[in-house]
Parts: C-alpha cells; structure tokens; sequence
C-alpha cells in the first residue's frame, strides 16, 4: 500500500507531523507505532510550558498538574522564578493526539515494528515492518521517522551517530501523597541526589505529584565512587528521605532515556524526514524534548506539504526543513550542549553558584533561559568557571565550530 506519507513512531512529534499534514490537506498519512496502544510509550515527565499546550490545542484532560513557578536547588541554594508551566498526563496525552490524528483522516496503527527503510536508487521509499500478522512493506512519497531514541531510520541511514552522542537514563516515580511544593516545578542539582544529572518533582493533581532522577552517562561515571547505589535507589531516596512531602503509595514508575548532541545533523535526504529526538532535537541543556520534538514536528510538515504539492520530494527541496531548523536552533542548541557539559560537571560549590546566580536573573532574563534565548554573555556570567574547567576548553571549543 502507498501513502503520501509514512511516519515511524507515534510519540508527540510523529502524531504532530500527522495533524498537520492530515489538518492542512487531504494527503494520505499512517503512523506506525509499536507498542500496542499509544498510552504505553510513557517515557516523559510531561513536564511543559505554555508554549505546548496553546499552540497545539492541548485538551485539559491531558492535564495532570499545574505550576506556577519553577525552582532551581542545589545543596545549599534555591531560586524561585515566576513562571506558568504544565505536567501533561503523558498516556492520556498520547491517545489524544493520535485520536485528534485519525478524526482528520490519519491512520494510526498500533503493534507494528518497523525494521528498516526501503531505499531505491538512493532515495527512501517507505519501510518494511512486523506485526501481529507477519509483516510487509508500506510505501510513502515522503517517510518520516520520528521514532525517539531508538533512531529507527536515521541511525540505518547515517543520519545520527548513536554512538558518539551523549546518553542519559531517567526513572520517575509518580506518587500519591502529601505535597508541600504543589505550585512549582521543581529541579535540584546535587550529585548526592542525581550524580552528573539533576532530580525533580513535579505537582500531579490533588496529593499527588512526581519525583525522578536523570543523569548523564559520562558525567555519571565520572562519580561512580560515590554513587554505587542504583538509578532506582537514588529514586527511593529521593521520594523518602525528603521532608517536604511524604509517600503513601508509589502508583506508577517510568523509566527513560535520551540521546543527543547539538542537533546540527543531516535531517532529510530524498523522500525522507527526520524529527524530534530521532535526530536529536531535545534540548541538551535541561532536556526538553515534547516543546522543540513537536516543533520540529511542524516545520517538517510545512516542507513536506509544498515537496508533495509540487511534485518534488528531493532532497534539495527537503533540506529547506534542515535549513529552517538550523536557522532558529542551531547555534543555541550548540551553546546549550556547551553550558550543559559544564552544568553537570560542576562540583558543589559549582552547583551552589549557579542557583546563587540564576536568583539574581531578572524576570526577562529568566524568561530568556526557559526559552533559551539567553545570550552568550549573559550565560557566560551565570557559570562559575573553575581553574579546573580549563582542560574542557578545546572539547567545548569544538562543539562550537
């Protein structure tokens, strides 16, 4: 069977990429999903801003909580900042979309695996697959892989080098219980809490609320003599040991990870799109993924609509999607991956600064940092360089150039 597109992953920006091809035309589009209903890819936090739920007409009922500040801790230090922010109810979110997908004619199909692109003198041309029924092939005008992490395409294609990316790992408890910091957002940089990564809890719904830990593989390792306990137990100690809130039961756990670099990779070839963190559109700083996967998601979509409308889904026609991205993200995605490889490798007294800095922000300047906006000069007087920090100057240098 042949459809004009073909997306591979039904995570919030393959589902996007679906409405609005589907809302904006009457071109045939299937998203194929693996799992076998779109709720059990809960592999995020939900944790979002306004941006996500405006722009993309997020209903309330994917609405699990909301804040109305975020909090940045470290050991000894903490900076509150105004700022309206979201906890999607992740599943719920996912069935949303994919439900608002197939009501404007998309078809969303569940337990199917795909298992490499067709690819026909040089260009892609759908993708073989595996389902309950055996398998076969689906071709599409333009395929998309949207796949997440697992780089499905793009990693058979030789789009994004797995290997030389930075990895992280992310196991999040979802809690019932008493909740004293129910209005905010809340992330905490503390190697005795997250070594090389940072711990969080966020509100979710009436006595309830999220807590997990995240670090990154490298800066991880980097602490293994002081963190021989696992990702789980760092967890543990996280929801229990915290005087702020109390646990009467642990209702749900979802465990994760993220690969990226600085996003600047090759995201279209003929007949073939990448986005969200398929290719690495997750922000290296602080890890967002739903905001800049779904906005890859509808800058992809407004090339592909134009390539099909005119007959050309060439890569020359389809690299104007790379172009857009690199545009507005590029070189701040670059500068994010550089404050991020200091932030998670700053010692305590690092971690201590930092939040002591980030306090003294203005309210615009703050703004700037959530919608990582904020200049290089700004940033550079938020991180406390240390003597030590010399010897990462050429590796920092060269995510740069």
């Amino acid at each position: 069977m042949e459809y004009d597109f073909v997306v591979v992953g039904a995570g919030p920006s393959g589902l996007q990429f679906a409405r609005e091809v589907a809302s904006r035309s009457d071109r045939s589009v299937v998203v194929l999903e693996r799992n076998d209903r779109l709720r059990d890819n809960d592999k995020s936090t939900g944790g979002t801003f306004p941006e996500v739920v405006e722009r993309y007409d997020v209903p309330d009922e994917a609405l699990m909580g909301e804040a109305n500040a975020v909090t940045l801790e470290s050991p000894n230090r903490r900076s509150r900042h105004a700022m309206r922010s979201y906890v999607l109810d992740f599943p719920r979110f996912l069935e949303l979309l994919g439900e608002d997908a197939a009501s404007m004619g998309a078809a969303v199909r569940t337990g199917t695996r795909v298992t490499e692109p067709i690819v026909e003198d040089g260009a892609v041309r759908g993708v073989r697959y595996r389902d309950s029924d055996g398998g076969g092939t689906l071709r599409g005008r333009i395929t998309v892989d949207a796949s997440g992490p697992s780089a499905a395409l793009t990693s058979e294609l030789g789009f994004f080098d797995a290997e030389a990316a930075h990895r992280g790992v992310a196991l999040e408890f979802e809690v019932e219980g008493e909740y004293e910091t129910d209005d905010e957002l809340l992330f905490r940089f503390d190697h005795d809490r997250a070594p090389g990564g940072y711990a969080w809890t966020f509100p979710a719904g009436e006595n309830a609320f999220k807590a997990g830990v995240c670090w990154m593989d490298e800066f991880h390792a980097a602490r293994g003599g002081r963190c021989a306990d696992t990702l789980h137990g760092h967890v543990e100690r996280w929801v229990e040991s915290e005087p702020r809130w109390s646990v009467e039961r642990v209702r749900a756990k979802h465990a994760g990870e993220g690969i990226w670099n600085d996003s600047m990779n090759q995201r279209a070839t003929d007949g073939f799109l990448a986005v969200g963190d398929a290719i690495s559109s997750i922000n290296p700083l602080f890890g967002e993924g739903i905001r800049p996967g779904m906005e890859s998601a509808t800058m992809a979509a407004d090339v592909a609509l134009e390539a099909v409308t005119t007959g050309d889904c060439s890569e020359s026609r389809l690299r104007a999607y790379e172009r857009r991205w690199n545009e507005r993200k590029g070189w701040s995605w670059k500068l994010q991956r550089v404050v991020g490889e200091l932030l998670y490798d700053f010692d305590a007294d690092q971690q201590d600064a930092f939040v002591e800095r980030a306090a003294r922000l203005s309210p615009t300047e703050a703004e700037q940092l959530r919608t990582y906006s904020l200049g290089p000069v700004a940033l550079a007087r938020l991180y406390p360089f240390k003597f030590k920090d010399v010897r990462k100057f050429p590796t920092l240098v060269g995510h740069l150039v």
